[in-house]
């Protein structure tokens, strides 16, 4: 899911604003409107905002927390949101039936501006008056967690038996973990984002291959990946006309958190709020999963190189057909589900020499947060249960569900059924064989020199030997400063 206009890809340094957060990163996922996951995931470090002086909006300030008037029971709760104008709209559905079903209880729906990610939602904390409710994102709830801005859905799922039948036992254990912060559960997941390997089922069949089905594949390993790759790139007078391999969100991810993962290395060991002096790049594991991924383009030129991808990114030339084979995660679905002549199916992500039996991918995404200062606790818990609950997570299709009996049901079958084997998505969740993201408020500062290095190691101007020790370094000292 996501929204708003393209935004810079490199992330810069944070600047605190009033509210004691540092803001890192968004997840966004759809392609309406030209963006992409990789530039979200960039902009928290590029927009975190000096809000001195800032104030809450007037109409959201007579709104928030308030007893409507007539003398009537009900109460208004404010929801902060980001989204493109079709997720909205299918936000406001599902708000509206929650509404009819409870009276008692109005949701105004305030949506912020993603080319400025979260500054709206930092003003109103600036100005004292949060939104009862807040989507919330993997890289960003720590900030705010921390500060103490969201409450803990602990107290509130003890007390509810029906949600934790229901709901809390269909959960994905590394997607709450992910969402965990110092034993606290602060944001209830409304979709997943963890990364597959996206193929051109044409292409494939061309080649006289046949991809894996299952992330036990132990006979999916690099060396095969590579021979694929080498199969499916093309030449023509000593060019290359269409690619095995191409970057299709963030270069630098793909190596560090899935890549590396599938070698079995983890760049934190404990991803959320990590300690200083954990980075763990120059894990042989890891390291040498960096570099094999560089050398696919510098080495074996079966990748498009980074220079390739300026005009047309890594995923429209997967949809165009000239490239066969990129890591990227469901948030891309739709775009290829309606591209022309795109034939597609997804597979797991092949296994290093260290990564034993099984694969592994990385994990993300988003959901909803309660204030910790609503006036109204139990109604704000009653819309999050709903919301992350099972009729709204049914009529959210175009997400990857957060629940296992929603994933594994017709119903997620037809709305994914440009891909065979859509299962995928969940298998590696049901299995814990995921790796989050790096949860810590110093992302937005460590992510800067990590982007830089990791782009030139693609680029071929490093190898990991010459960078990852100090870059290590580096991010270590910024987690010791910043947390």
């Amino acid at each position: 899911m996501t929204f708003q206009d393209p935004i810079n890809e490199v992330p810069t340094a944070p600047v605190e604003d009033t509210t004691g957060i540092q803001q890192t990163s968004a997840t966004h996922h759809s392609l309406q409107q030209g963006t992409t996951r990789r530039q979200f995931l960039g902009t928290a470090a590029k927009s975190a905002l000096a809000l001195t002086g800032a104030s809450s909006l007037g109409a959201l300030a007579s709104a928030c927390g308030t007893s409507s008037s007539g003398g009537k029971s009900q109460v208004t709760l404010v929801w902060y949101r980001e989204g493109n104008p079709n997720e909205i709209a299918l936000a406001k559905k599902i708000t509206d039936k929650f509404m009819a079903q409870n009276p008692d209880i109005k949701i105004v729906i305030q949506t912020g501006n993603g080319a400025n990610h979260l500054q709206k939602l930092n003003t109103e904390l600036a100005g004292s008056s949060p939104p009862d409710l807040s989507m919330m994102w993997e890289l960003d709830y720590g900030s705010y967690a921390r500060k103490g801005v969201f409450a803990d859905l602990h107290q509130f799922i003890k007390n509810d038996s029906e949600f934790q039948n229901k709901v809390f036992s269909q959960e994905y254990k590394p997607v709450l973990d992910m969402f965990t912060w110092d034993g606290k559960l602060y944001v209830l997941p409304e979709q997943v984002t963890d990364t597959v390997l996206f193929y051109n089922k044409d292409h494939v069949k061309e080649a006289g291959l046949q991809m894996p089905t299952s992330w036990d594949d132990s006979s999916w390993t690099w060396d095969k990946f590579l021979s694929y790759a080498q199969k499916l790139t093309q030449t023509s007078g000593g060019r290359v006309t269409r690619y095995g391999y191409a970057e299709m969100w963030w270069w630098g991810l793909t190596a560090c958190n899935v890549f590396a993962a599938a070698n079995g290395g983890n760049w934190f060991e404990n991803p959320v709020n990590p300690p200083a002096n954990s980075s763990n790049l120059t894990d042989p594991k890891i390291a040498s999963a960096i570099q094999w991924y560089a050398d696919l383009t510098n080495v074996h030129h079966v990748a498009a190189p980074s220079k390739s991808l300026t005009a047309q990114a890594g995923y429209q030339l997967f949809m165009s057909g000239k490239v066969s084979m990129g890591v990227v995660g469901h948030w891309f679905y739709g775009a290829f589900a309606g591209a022309s002549g795109l034939n597609f199916d997804i597979a797991p992500i092949p296994i290093g020499p260290n990564g034993g039996s099984f694969s592994r991918t990385n994990t993300g995404g988003t959901g909803i947060a309660i204030s910790s200062k609503t006036k109204y606790p139990e109604q704000a818990w009653r819309f999050a249960k709903y919301w992350g609950g099972v009729e709204a997570t049914t009529m959210r299709n175009i997400w990857l569900p957060p629940l296992q009996n929603i994933g594994y049901s017709n119903a997620y079958k037809q709305s994914n059924a440009a891909m065979q084997h859509a299962n995928l998505f969940l298998d590696v969740l049901k299995s814990g064989n995921t790796h989050s993201l790096p949860i810590s408020p110093a992302w937005a500062t460590f992510s800067v020199p990590w982007n830089t290095v990791t782009t030139d190691i693609w680029d071929g101007k490093k190898t990991t030997s010459q960078s990852l020790a100090a870059l290590d370094q580096t991010i270590n000292q910024d987690i010791q400063k910043f947390g």
